[in-house]
């Protein structure tokens, strides 16, 4: 076998891979949310976005944020890990000394959503995302720029950004409640992340059930509720746990969006389910879930792409021969 010509192959195919949304190690389901260029919800002037991305089906899980500490904070420079999520109310645990820190799932707690993690927790997870889930090194750039714990010395922009970020309020609230089917097709929005956008009930078999009211009083596993469904079929954007957005309240406070396991039901709706938190905040009913971005090539770059492309399916052709 020639492993210089296996090389050459390898790389110009790990090339092209990076045109997906592709993350290592863990694996974040998605879907893609098309019709780029929808108008905002008349009724509250949110969810407009002029690109395609792909978003989180489920907020960040337990078991994935633990591979995430346990990648990266065996020291846990950046206090990734909170001592709530050992209480009653989190679902991770933590071993050892700062320099050899190991974390765990508490048993029944995997699939349920993470909390207790801060906006600056959760644009780490990203960057970790971003740069390939390797080690320590990993956290502090990516789409998010870090100049200190706390300070980010540049931001995304989502349109134009390539890589893993937190999902802005217009992108978690397209996703939650945009239809294109609506109003002959010219597409609109429901009050609800379901079809028909009907009030909120208990049943998780029901198409418009949800974790909400304390009619559990606890979080759920994400995807519980497997009838209840968007457009996009993504899961849980009403109750259970209220998910940190990229997107401004005021000041220096971000939007989180959805509610949670306590929120009456009219604050899980697209009208009221808005709130803000300072970016520090670590809460047991915050969480969040995660968007890949992809940045529309210029001309040239599809011409390189499509060259990439060729050159790649030649050297396959060459090395069989």
């Amino acid at each position: 076998m020639n492993t210089e010509k296996s090389t050459g192959i390898a790389a110009l195919l790990a090339a092209l891979a990076m045109t997906g949304a592709t993350a290592f190690g863990i694996t974040i389901d998605t879907v893609t949310v098309g019709y780029a260029g929808n108008a905002a919800d008349t009724a509250t002037g949110y969810g407009a976005v002029s690109y395609e991305y792909q978003i989180g089906t489920t907020e960040v899980k337990n078991t994935q944020y633990v591979a995430f500490l346990n990648a990266v904070a065996a020291t846990d420079t950046y206090s990734l890990y909170s001592t709530s999520m050992n209480g009653n109310f989190g679902g991770i645990t933590r071993s050892g000394e700062s320099g050899s820190y190991t974390y765990a799932v508490k048993a029944g707690w995997e699939n349920k959503p993470v909390n207790f993690v801060s906006f600056y927790d959760a644009a780490r997870f990203t960057n970790w995302l971003t740069n390939g889930q390797g080690g320590a090194g990993t956290t502090e750039s990516g789409l998010y720029v870090f100049s200190d714990a706390t300070t980010f010395s540049l931001l995304p922009d989502h349109a134009t950004s390539t890589g893993w970020a937190i999902a802005s309020e217009a992108e978690w609230y397209k996703a939650a409640y945009y239809n294109p089917t609506l109003n002959g097709g010219l597409g609109g929005y429901t009050n609800y992340p379901w079809a028909g956008g009907a009030d909120p009930v208990a049943d998780n078999n029901a198409v418009n059930g949800a974790n909400f009211g304390q009619n559990i009083d606890a979080l759920t596993d994400a995807g519980s509720y497997a009838n209840a469904t968007s457009y996009f079929r993504t899961y849980d954007q009403a109750g259970n746990i209220s998910e940190w957005t990229d997107t401004i309240f005021s000041d220096s406070i971000r939007v989180d969006r959805g509610g949670a396991f306590e929120s009456l039901a009219t604050y899980i709706s697209a009208a009221s389910g808005r709130d803000g938190n300072a970016p520090a905040t670590k809460s047991d009913i915050i969480g969040f879930r995660v968007a890949y971005l992809t940045a529309v090539p210029e001309p040239a770059t599809y011409a390189a792409l499509a060259g990439l492309a060729i050159m790649a399916f030649a050297a396959l052709r060459r090395s069989r021969r």
